[in-house]
């Protein structure tokens, strides 16, 4: 009764190969007897039982032991094809031990002898839970071989140890991880695997919590058989077995070393950003200095020139201040539009062959009023092997990189000594500004050639300039194909080197050659033809004339300037405007050379940026002059061309 009422409400699905009809009702009765719930199939020969088996899904097969051309053992192979999961059971009338030995051997669950058929529901019962039994476990099996397939190709590392840490277990990319073979790692503790740059105490408070039964998680810095270092998201776990004792721990570590190295160059990153906003900030800050401080020079001591009874002296020397701020003032628009164009890349180099000695000489004596009020020993130092040498390079660039770090020099030392010169090796020729001023502190060395980064930032800093002028020089120094560096100790100068390819350069110059890069010195008196639609810019430049007693004349658009040049053949220099209302400067030079090719043609632009002169060139202007011109500048160049 008790079997039966566990039995009770059960759905049996069941395939009967049976081929008396009162023993299947027999069959039928028991089980139903038994607590079945029975959704019977009836089946007699081979054909019907193999359709069944083929065609629908039972709990239990039962079947006589001898039926019609067929018996038991091939029914059994039928449904070891179809279903071999199924619980197979032989009913027989009589069977002997051999063959009833024989079919269990071969798959049958149990056999029933008809003339005990109350065991039937009793070999049912225990086929079912047998049968379920089976399953479970295979499924059981089915899911750890399904998670060893998972960790052995799991791209997280995994490994099991003792008790006492010992390694018993690590997946493929454990092994992949360190550099260990599996065999080089088991029986081994972990220990072996430490940085030795964490603290004992860090690992002693991971054995602490683990051998509580807690689980553990945390970033681990572990050493890779090569030495190298890598970062791990660790995670460690007790198992705990039926006695409630800590019998394994398994740890799970993610390689974070690029995460890990990704977010550290974020934070500088961060950190850089916030310094880079200081240092504009700083640098905004800057320009507004040093474009109103000379304005008020201009604007200011322009006010007092205007007063008739300023003595002579004092005239020159508030002249000599609005000369000086409005140079310093011009220096900085220049710096600022440099930087543009080497930032946008529109700037490029003019290279053509130059004698170096000469500019290096006129750069020298353009320098030198930096040296007064300091106690300065300038040195320079030109080889005496090189001293007739032709480089082919811009010679404007060289020009601006040397004042740039001469002015540098004479800026940051306050006495001492300044060498200055050049030098070939091999295929390059190096230019150099040694100096024992101030020097650069080593965190800021690598910096100093950043835009908007200077050593000193603060509203307090000593020293006048936009802050540009190293970033210009290397930018220049980058057109040419060259190197800039600086070597330099705090407290005790620097030296900076330039170093520029010489281009298949090396030619001698002959005294002809050199007489001709000497600024010439003719006094006739030339007409000049004034192309400028400005009435302060003309009269600026007719009195600069008049000093050198030149005659002129005046056009107020390209147009014009294009029929005087026509009609007078008196001409002999032209000081051409470039942008001009009706025709611009640039086709009207284009127009003049059809029909005089070898009238010297200056261009003379508000527009002025580095790289213009050699655009300019390339249209047939002969010279080039950058407003606002300056008056040495334009006695010097009417000279040479007269």
């Amino acid at each position: 009764m008790d079997n039966n009422k566990n039995m009770k409400n059960i759905m049996l699905k069941i395939l009967v190969l049976e081929d008396s009809f009162l023993d299947m009702e027999l069959i039928r009765e028991l089980l139903t007897d038994a607590g079945y719930t029975l959704d019977l199939t009836h089946v007699v020969n081979e054909a019907e039982f193999t359709e069944k088996l083929s065609q629908n899904c039972y709990d239990i097969i039962l079947s006589d032991f001898n039926l019609p051309g067929f018996d038991a053992f091939g029914a059994l192979e039928i449904s070891k094809k179809f279903c071999p999961e199924v619980p197979f059971i032989c009913v027989s009338g009589s069977i002997g031990e051999d063959t009833a030995i024989e079919l269990l051997k071969l798959g049958t669950v149990d056999y029933v002898l008809k003339d005990r058929p109350e065991r039937l529901p009793f070999a049912v019962k225990r086929a079912l839970e047998e049968a379920k039994e089976k399953a479970e476990h295979q499924k059981a099996e089915e899911r750890i071989k399904l998670l060893d397939r998972a960790i052995e190709a799991s791209t997280i590392s995994v490994c099991i140890t003792d008790v006492e840490g010992k390694i018993i277990y690590v997946n493929p990319f454990f092994c992949s991880l360190s550099g260990y073979s599996q065999d080089e790692m088991l029986g081994k503790t972990t220990r072996f695997l430490h940085s030795g740059l964490l603290p004992e105490k860090f690992y002693e408070e991971i054995w602490a919590t683990v051998l509580s039964g807690k689980d553990w998680e945390g970033e681990t810095q572990n050493k890779k058989k090569n030495g190298d270092l890598f970062w791990a998201k660790t995670y460690i776990s007790p198992i705990i077995n039926e006695q409630g004792n800590i019998s394994h721990f398994v740890r799970i570590k993610e390689d974070i070393t690029e995460r890990k190295k990704m977010m550290e160059d974020l934070v500088i990153a961060k950190e850089k950003a916030e310094e880079n906003d200081k240092l504009k900030t700083a640098f905004i800050n800057n320009i507004s200095h040093e474009i109103r401080t000379p304005l008020n020079g201009i604007l200011g001591f322009g006010h007092f020139l205007a007063d008739e009874k300023l003595s002579p002296d004092k005239r020159k020397e508030y002249y000599k201040i609005v000369r000086e701020s409005g140079n310093r003032l011009m220096n900085t628009v220049t710096d600022y539009m440099d930087m543009a164009m080497i930032v946008t890349g529109t700037m490029r180099a003019n290279k053509k062959e130059f004698a170096i000695k000469p500019l290096f000489e006129e750069i020298i004596e353009d320098i030198k009023p930096l040296q007064t009020g300091k106690n300065i020993r300038f040195v320079t130092e030109i080889p005496k092997e090189h001293a007739d040498l032709i480089i082919k390079s811009d010679s404007k660039f060289i020009r601006k990189i040397f004042n740039i770090l001469l002015s540098n020099a004479y800026k940051f030392t306050k006495n001492g000594i300044i060498v200055s010169g050049y030098r070939i090796l091999s295929e390059n020729i190096e230019f150099f500004v040694q100096d024992t001023g101030s020097g650069i502190s080593p965190e800021k060395l690598d910096l100093i050639f950043d835009i908007f980064t200077q050593e000193e930032t603060s509203d307090t800093r000593g020293y006048e300039g936009s802050g540009l002028g190293l970033t210009i020089a290397k930018g220049l120094v980058n057109l040419l194909g060259g190197i800039l560096t600086v070597v330099s100790e705090k407290g005790k100068g620097s030296t900076f080197t330039c170093s520029i390819p010489l281009d298949g350069s090396g030619i001698k110059t002959s005294p002809l050659t050199a007489r001709k890069l000497n600024r010439a010195t003719g006094s006739n008196k030339p007409l000049v033809l004034i192309v400028e639609d400005d009435d302060l810019n003309l009269l600026y430049m007719k009195s600069v004339l008049g000093i050198i007693g030149c005659d002129s004349i005046q056009a107020i658009n390209g147009a014009e300037a294009v029929e005087i040049c026509k009609h007078n053949s008196d001409i002999s220099i032209v000081l051409m405007d470039i942008r001009m209302p009706v025709m611009n400067g640039v086709e009207a030079t284009k127009l003049i050379r059809e029909f005089k090719p070898e009238l010297p043609i200056i261009a003379t632009t508000a527009y002025a940026l580095s790289g213009d002169e050699h655009r300019l060139l390339e249209t047939g202007i002969t010279d080039y002059l950058a407003k606002p011109i300056n008056k040495e500048k334009l006695i010097e160049i009417l000279r040479k061309y007269n």
